[in-house]
């Protein structure tokens, strides 16, 4: 879905123009306008304004049958409508879903940075409270949207945070000597030591864009500062896990909510593990 990593290095390294380079390498923005064509019925145009007067559109579809909202941010290259696809298992189990587009992406106004998406991020969460009215809502963050959702959940008060492929910083992704080169830095190790809902790690351990080392990275902070939540290992994947495989993942986060944050039964694939924080690390 993206190639966050591949693709930001070979900008730093380019001579000209420095600037333009590495803002397309880090928000490649597709250009294909928002539209619910070849979506499930019932998705319509999320339309929000952000605090500093942008117009933006996503997706929406509501909740069903008492299911939770998700809030989802995705990474760098990709659009409200794969994210709108990716989650489908879900919505098709009656979840509600916002799936959030950035400025400058699939054909909004503005141009992206890490402040103007902290805006974005902000207007959807707004619109998907509403949607979501008196029940829960669990924001997803992919890659960047990783970033995004940290970032959010050091605002507002979530009732989950779960982060796919997150890294633990957008400048670890670039050798030292080139990170004073990246304009924004996305700092989710910094972001764990605020949150102060549940949070779960999802993170496979093939994933080729942000090592499976950045999540564990990110799991054993939260785990140190006493966060509640636990580390979803998932044995061969890639950046972009299979999407039934996520739903699964998602639907004992829902469970694990429900609960109060108890161990539940989790119904998971064998090659997922589940790591609850507290527990000792177990490297894949």
């Amino acid at each position: 879905m993206n190639r966050l990593a591949c693709a930001l290095l070979p900008a730093l390294l380019a001579v000209a123009p420095a600037g333009a380079q590495v803002h397309h390498r880090i928000y490649p923005a597709p250009t294909e306008p928002v539209t619910v064509d070849g979506l499930p019925d019932g998705v319509a145009i999320a339309a929000v304004q952000t605090a500093d007067g942008l117009a933006l559109k996503g997706l929406e579809i509501a909740p069903r049958d008492g299911k939770p909202t998700l809030l989802v941010f995705h990474g760098n290259g990709s659009s409200a409508m794969r994210s709108m696809r990716w989650f489908a298992p879900l919505v098709a189990k009656g979840y509600g879903l916002v799936a959030a587009e950035y400025r400058e992406y699939s054909g909004n106004p503005g141009t992206a940075d890490e402040a103007g998406l902290a805006a974005d991020a902000d207007a959807f969460y707004a619109r998907a409270r509403l949607l979501a009215g008196g029940g829960k809502l669990i924001v997803l963050g992919h890659s960047l949207g990783g970033g995004v959702a940290f970032g959010l959940a050091g605002r507002q008060h979530l009732d989950a945070l779960v982060t796919i492929g997150a890294f633990t910083r957008l400048r670890a992704m670039v050798p030292k000597i080139m990170r004073a080169a990246v304009p924004n830095d996305y700092d989710n190790e910094a972001a764990i030591a605020r949150l102060d809902e549940p949070l779960y790690i999802v993170h496979g351990t093939a994933d080729d864009v942000v090592p499976w080392q950045q999540g564990e990275q990110l799991s054993k902070l939260a785990d140190a500062a006493g966060k509640p939540g636990a580390a979803f290992v998932i044995m061969g994947a890639g950046h972009a896990p299979d999407p039934a495989v996520l739903a699964m993942i998602v639907e004992t986060v829902a469970a694990r909510i429900d609960s109060g944050g108890g161990m539940v039964g989790a119904t998971l694939p064998q090659n997922v593990k589940l790591i609850p924080f507290g527990m000792p690390p177990s490297a894949p």
